[in-house]
């Protein structure tokens, strides 16, 4: 698969996994917080809207899995989106009770994740296969978004 930008990635996502959301969201250089780059609800989910990486705000089960272990996370159900994701009623107000996070590796490191979304029960392990596939056909545009917002980050 050749490169994707983030939204021609969101429209894949949404024809081969039923997405309803996407986000993408890369870490500050710090690697203290995510900030969202990529929305395809920026209403609801802004676009710079940035969350904390401590265990208030995110489950440090999927940091070790996805930020520091650079595998994806699958959220299955509700009950997983509820367990590991604080905001877990606003997900739900979308119609989604599924998730898969991607980490996006660029140069060995994790810059950030894409975030895919669906209803309850539609995300399983071939849909993580798609999800990775998508997530490596976008790491540049991730990269370059990243050091857009963040200039002292090297693509």
């Amino acid at each position: 698969m050749s490169s994707l930008s983030l939204s021609q990635t969101a429209e894949s996502a949404a024809r081969r996994l039923g997405s309803i959301l996407v986000t993408v969201t890369v870490l500050t250089p710090d690697g203290a917080e995510i900030s969202r780059v990529y929305s395809t609800h920026p209403e609801v989910y802004a676009v710079g809207g940035r969350k904390r990486l401590d265990p208030t705000q995110t489950s440090p089960i999927w940091l070790d899995q996805v930020v520091a272990g650079q595998r994806p996370f699958l959220g299955a159900d509700r009950e997983a989106v509820r367990e590991f994701f604080f905001d877990w009623a606003t997900i739900e107000s979308l119609g989604c009770g599924a998730i898969v996070n991607t980490p996006v590796v660029h140069a060995g490191e994790t810059i950030g994740s894409i975030n895919f979304l669906g209803p309850e029960g539609s995300l399983d392990d071939e849909s993580v296969a798609v999800a990775v596939e998508l997530t490596a056909a976008a790491t540049d545009a991730v990269a370059a978004a990243r050091a857009e917002i963040f200039p002292e980050v090297s693509r």
